[in-house]
């Protein structure tokens, strides 16, 4: 296998990140080097249509209310085995990110609470979107759901573990350079476009199939015992293919730091 030289991570301030965010509403891509940059907040979007999705056991109506009604209960996020390696003890693991569908149900069961539109890419209140990762929650709202679950949050050692699996590799399906069919990320040439729905790239599964985990979403991960740092994990649709490799990471603020952000949430082996 051809070995390749790990970027450095990513260390960005709350402003940054942020700044990278709006990438999507046109903004030039934000140089690895930069310090700190303020931006202006996106403004909210405009409630959508009034169409009902149909998601596996959940239907999501967008009504007056402009939030996603469940009208079914759901079940917990499909997971797959990864199995102990590298000092890190085998777990289950979300296949996707969360969706919005799957969120909905816990707020609709009163745990959870809303996501809060930063920017006009959250869609959570656009049930055309029931099926992409849920994002714009904090680190405490996905910490809320993931117990709702049963589960926690991955560590930073087992999201680490799930993408690089045994081998080191640089992506989550092994050494060969992004292109559309393995990741949504930013490919030179073309703007930055959005979010997709979880699952879209099959091709790109790591070595356990988990979907996802290079671009799309970013994902909140825990703190590794002794390491109080708080880091996002995965890249984003904005990204380029650089910085949507297994070892890049975005360090914030704080826990409740409100990013586009998404998660997946981790449960123990059986």
């Amino acid at each position: 296998m051809t070995t390749h030289q790990q970027p450095s991570a990513l260390l960005v301030t709350l402003s940054v990140l942020t700044g990278m965010l709006l990438t999507m509403c046109g903004m030039p891509d934000i140089p690895p080097e930069a310090a700190t940059r303020v931006v202006s907040t996106a403004t909210p979007r405009a409630p959508g249509s009034t169409t009902a999705v149909a998601v596996g056991a959940t239907t999501l109506a967008q009504g007056t209310s402009d939030v996603p009604q469940p009208v079914d209960a759901g079940v917990a996020p499909d997971t797959v085995l990864v199995p102990a390696g590298n000092g890190v003890a085998a777990f289950r693991i979300g296949r996707t990110e969360v969706t919005n569908a799957q969120y909905a149900q816990c707020v609709a069961a009163g745990t959870c609470t809303a996501p809060v539109p930063y920017s006009d890419r959250c869609h959570y209140s656009n049930a055309v979107y029931a099926e992409h990762p849920v994002v714009c929650v904090t680190r405490a709202q996905a910490e809320e759901y993931a117990a709702w679950i049963g589960g926690t949050l991955p560590t930073d050692a087992q999201w680490t573990r799930a993408c690089k699996g045994d081998d080191g590799r640089t992506y989550p399906w092994g050494e060969e350079a992004p292109d559309e069919r393995l990741a949504n990320f930013s490919i030179a040439g073309r703007q930055a476009g959005d979010l997709t729905a979880v699952g879209s790239y099959p091709a790109g599964a790591s070595p356990y199939g988990v979907l996802d985990m290079a671009g799309n979403a970013p994902e909140w991960v825990q703190s590794d015992p002794g390491d109080g740092e708080q880091y996002i994990r995965g890249g984003a649709f904005f990204n380029n293919a650089a910085d949507v490799v297994c070892s890049t990471r975005f360090q914030v603020g704080g826990a409740n730091a409100d990013l586009a952000v998404g998660f997946r949430v981790v449960a123990p082996a059986p």
